[in-house]
């Protein structure tokens, strides 16, 4: 190489020194005092889930494959899987390979991988697949109900729906048939009420079987709060545990009640009805969610904001995207690009920042930052 061609190289390689000592400061994102500071697990994960029972659900990829870890709140990692299920109990089923087992909190293995299948603990309680038949197993592993339903719910008040030639009945914790197959179509206990479908039709049982609302609807519910939507003719509406009307159906899509009102839709716009079955908040949104911590998430115009249980706009719909509270925050974005959350007086207590969160839960929220996840503390 000639001396001409040296001294272009050097200079070449001096202005990429100098071009990325200030990429750094000029284009980087620069993370917030807050964001530093409330950082409780660093940015490590390819993806992360939420926290419940102070454990949570994480990807990490390797050599392109997803690893699955369930992490403590300190962010250590306590147990490795190709897949998880749910962390809502103390114990939970992972898959290695093809085969599932049953890992408790501790990342102990109680049941090493044995199963084509284990589904979600309910009451103590998992369904798991053995020679194309369905069982279940209790928290030690243990199987409690032998494998030989087609199909099976879960566990729910203490009854779980199973499925033999077509069709469904219930069983109880033991595993004793506490109502014969004889159902089209089940749904799981809710406020000691459980929708059954014979026919075309729908209607309630007690957990004894009896027959406590004959069935009269093309479509019902779940019991939340006292009531259930139910269907008829293509409208919704409301019933109570007697069956008599709350409101009649006159809705196009009806919510379930939570915190005392439900979200329903008339004409292509929603509002709330409440507990009297009286329109309290009068339809005028182009969406509306569920109330939670006081305050319902409505979007209007393509724009989200919030209102009290009164219809009053408690905080004004400044954001293109938002999500109900959830510990006293509520995740919220303007732009889909920076996401940060806002207290319920609306003011902003962690700056959008984040490429991407997830609400908090157990007083830590997952969040995504250069393209890798990590939790953020609340306080």
């Amino acid at each position: 190489m000639t001396k001409t061609q040296l001294k272009t190289l050097g200079y070449l390689l001096s202005v990429l020194t100098l071009l990325l000592m200030l990429l750094p400061a000029s284009h980087a994102v620069q993370p917030t005092p807050a964001y530093v500071e409330n950082l409780q697990i660093n940015l490590t994960f390819d993806d992360a889930g939420n926290f419940k029972n102070g454990r949570a659900a994480v990807m990490i990829a390797k050599q392109g494959r997803a690893q699955f870890a369930m992490i403590n709140t300190d962010g250590d990692i306590l147990f490795t899987a190709d897949e998880f299920n749910d962390l809502d109990s103390g114990i939970t089923a992972f898959r290695k390979d093809d085969l599932w087992g049953i890992v408790n909190h501790d990342g102990l293995i109680i049941l090493p991988p044995s199963y084509p299948r284990i589904h979600s603990f309910r009451h103590g309680l998992a369904a798991f697949l053995n020679q194309g038949k369905w069982g279940f197993l209790n928290t030690s592993g243990e199987v409690v109900v032998t494998a030989k339903y087609d199909k099976v719910g879960i566990f729910a008040e203490d009854l779980a729906g199973f499925q033999r030639n077509h069709l469904w009945g219930y069983l109880n914790t033991e595993g004793d048939e506490i109502i014969t197959a004889q159902f089209d179509e089940i749904q799981r206990f809710s406020e000691q009420h459980a929708a059954v479908k014979m026919g075309d039709n729908w209607g309630y049982i007690n957990s004894k079987g009896n027959m406590l609302i004959e069935p009269q609807f093309s479509q019902a519910r779940v019991f939340r709060e006292g009531y259930a939507a139910v269907n008829v003719a293509g409208q919704w509406g409301y019933i109570d545990k007697q069956g008599n009307w709350l409101i009649n159906a006159q809705f196009q899509e009806a919510k379930a009640f939570s915190e005392g009102f439900a979200a329903v839709k008339q004409h292509g716009i929603y509002g709330y009805i409440n507990a009297r079955g009286e329109v309290a908040i009068a339809p005028h949104f182009d969406d509306a969610w569920s109330f939670s911590e006081g305050l319902a998430r409505v979007e209007k115009n393509a724009m989200v904001g919030y209102i009290n249980n009164h219809g009053d706009i408690a905080i004004e719909p400044d954001y293109v995207w938002a999500h109900s509270f959830s510990d006293g925050l509520a995740v919220v974005t303007q732009n889909y690009h920076q996401y940060g959350f806002i207290n319920r007086q609306g003011d902003i207590v962690i700056e959008p920042q984040f490429e991407h969160v997830r609400p908090f839960h157990d007083g830590l929220a997952a969040i995504k930052l250069r393209n890798k996840w990590g939790y953020l503390r609340k306080d």
